[in-house]
């Protein structure tokens, strides 16, 4: 059953929330917030050391913290006098060791890098740098996003990294004129990966160096600022597009493949290359829009050419109903997903994802186990995108209220191994969350200038001991009361049936959504029987059992 259909009194949570003065606030019963901190400005991002299983985040500056949930504070541990990165936007530990990514911006130029620190037994850290790249051109507009999200995969062989595009929609970018028809470059727009035991990799910025290095995992990207392995060992990012009102991103990232950018953005065509262009006439430009004023979006008719023979692979389709507003590209009308059948790949525009977790490990229980979550940086807007919360008055989700954590339900299309999701609001009230981090059943989120809080989820239960992968009732034999675990990600209805050994049916339970169930069963007769469970009339298990 999916979460917008649980009957639950979420004006009863409204209620609470208004009682607490607290703007963040659950919309279900068993969920709840609690405010851990005021983090430093411009918090950037947050993870968890399971060494001294203490949060740290980082400030885009390049000071770390360390958080002492205990008494409410936090202690600068480093800074960018430490580590040398001058803007830090990537973080993650692998065990002991801390791993960030990031920039060093010059005047007009810059350099990516990704370095770590490895702890000491007094609890200090000797950094060095695990790879750096030779200077390349900025811009001088928003679209400079630099080296961002870094993760480890589950198998702690690889690092992941975000290589951002230095352009927002792929338009010329000139610096002021010191780049005359500069785009991208070769070492932005990317996904890269590298031995989790590299040191001094040194990347440069021209194309078939980067193809030769074998560093290089996917392409099309414009800003995977955050990403997660899932159970499966599937590496999830997400990414956002630029001031059109284009569907923000997830993505499968799959080795080799690429992502669109900048000739698809969120399932859509990048219009700059028809050389009828008229952006009055497009549908997706609001014409309040900064860039639009600026004269960006005009027909451009160097715009390069796609790559021969590259199939784009689009981002992963999303059915609702959560962050599922999208524009008509022929009428401009304003859609939902859930409402009009067709899916949204895969945000409302300008919501700017960040903060992706899954679930992978199951800790979390009851209807949110396996699932991913994403925040929204950006707050919703009237139809039009404006919003005078809007941080720098630029162009807000249409209609959608956004500020949320939402709740990502994947399913896998095996045969054209593609993702899909269903979604749903979990939490609102966030005002400019950058970040977040799972922590056994929790959920920690960040924000930019404001708090760090902390989502307590449902604790997953876990079989106590005598279960087995292949045996779901226990005691067995059973005796007054019968106990069965069977998991239940996907939250459906089941029930069981006792059959006699002649196939005859003794018992039905009720129906039940959980993964333990118990049932009086003191009134069956002693001898063997077989239960089988039973969801949505389909057979899923069956076990024989002995009644004494």
């Amino acid at each position: 059953m999916k979460l917008s259909i649980i009957s639950l009194r979420i004006t009863f949570i409204f209620a609470l929330q208004i009682l607490h003065a607290q703007r963040v606030f659950p919309l279900f019963e068993d969920l709840s917030v609690d405010s851990v901190l005021k983090p430093k400005a411009w918090a950037s991002k947050i993870s968890f050391d399971p060494i001294s299983q203490h949060l740290f985040y980082t400030t885009s500056g390049g000071n770390i913290y360390e958080v002492f949930e205990n008494t409410k504070s936090d202690t600068l541990r480093f800074s960018v006098l430490d580590h040398g990165i001058q803007k830090v936007q990537g973080l993650c530990f692998v065990d002991s060791t801390l791993f960030l990514s990031g920039n060093i911006w010059y005047t007009n130029t810059g350099i990516g890098m990704v370095v770590k620190g490895v702890l000491q037994p007094n609890g200090s850290r000797i950094w060095s740098t695990v790879l750096s790249t030779s200077a390349y051109p900025t811009s001088s507009s928003s679209g400079d996003h630099g080296f961002t999200g870094i993760t480890a995969d589950p198998q702690k062989e690889y690092l992941y990294f975000s290589g951002g595009s230095r352009t927002s929609f792929g338009e010329i970018e000139t610096n002021n004129g010191l780049y005359p028809g500069m785009r991208e470059q070769a070492l932005t727009s990317k996904i890269f990966r590298i031995p989790i035991d590299a040191t001094n990799i040194f990347l440069i910025n021209d194309s078939l160096a980067l193809q030769n290095s074998g560093y290089v995992f996917a392409e099309g990207t414009r800003n995977a600022y955050s990403m997660a392995f899932n159970e499966q060992n599937h590496l999830i990012a997400i990414d956002n597009a630029g001031e059109r009102d284009d569907p923000e991103e997830l993505n499968w990232i799959k080795q080799g493949q690429h992502y669109g950018f900048p000739w698809r953005i969120g399932g859509n065509s990048n219009p700059l290359s028809d050389p009828a262009y008229d952006a009055t006439q497009d549908p997706l430009i609001n014409p309040t829009n900064s860039a639009f004023l600026a004269g960006h979006f005009q027909a451009d008719p160097q715009f390069p050419t796609a790559p021969t023979g590259v199939i784009f692979t689009e981002p992963i389709a999303n059915y609702g109903d959560a962050a599922d507003y999208y524009k008509d590209e022929n009428t401009g009308q304003i859609q939902k997903a859930s409402e009009s059948g067709l899916p949204i790949r895969t945000f409302t525009a300008h919501r700017s994802p960040l903060g992706l977790v899954i679930d992978k490990n199951h800790e979390i229980g009851g209807a949110y186990t396996g699932n991913g979550f994403v925040l929204s940086f950006m707050p919703g807007g009237d139809s039009t995108g404006y919003t005078p919360l809007s941080p720098w008055g630029t162009a807000c989700p249409f209609v959608d209220p956004s500020r949320e954590l939402v709740m990502l339900r994947f399913s896998l299309d095996t045969i054209n191994q593609a993702y899909s999701i269903h979604t749903s609001n979990i939490i609102s009230g966030f005002y400019l969350p950058v970040d977040a981090v799972q922590v056994g059943h929790a959920i920690y989120v960040i924000e930019n200038n404001g708090e760090l809080w902390k989502i307590n989820f449902p604790q997953a239960q876990v079989p106590p001991a005598g279960f087995a992968s292949d045996n779901f009732v226990y005691p067995n034999p059973v005796n007054s009361f019968l106990n069965l675990y069977y998991p239940n990600p996907n939250q459906q209805s089941r029930y069981f049936e006792l059959v006699s050994l002649d196939g005859k049916i003794v018992y039905e339970s009720n129906e039940f959504m959980s993964e333990f169930y118990t049932s009086d069963i003191s009134n069956i007769s002693q001898g063997g029987y077989y239960l089988r469970l039973i969801s949505g009339g389909d057979l899923i298990a069956r076990q024989k059992i002995i009644i004494n």
